[in-house]
């Protein structure tokens, strides 16, 4: 079963959003994502291997553009 953590919403230029995709993208490369915002405090682990999809689609007037990645969690079976 799934447990929610966290979820953030929000309208921002594409500068900006660059800005946060990079700092998600220097702690993943580190090995901890920690989303410190209101709902959820402290650090994920990444663990490998991790399992990509980037998903782009056009509907009608806009884009959406998808990532999902998928991580095994401390203590999971190999």
């Amino acid at each position: 079963m799934a447990h929610h953590l966290f979820d953030v919403r929000e309208s921002a230029t594409h500068d900006l959003v660059a800005q946060q995709l990079r700092d998600l993208a220097e702690q993943f490369a580190a090995g901890s994502v920690d989303l410190a915002y209101d709902e959820w405090q402290g650090g994920i682990e990444v663990i490998d291997p991790v399992n990509v999809v980037v998903d782009l689609k056009r509907s009608g007037h806009s884009m959406d553009l998808v990532v999902h990645l998928t991580w095994p969690t401390a203590g999971s079976p190999a």
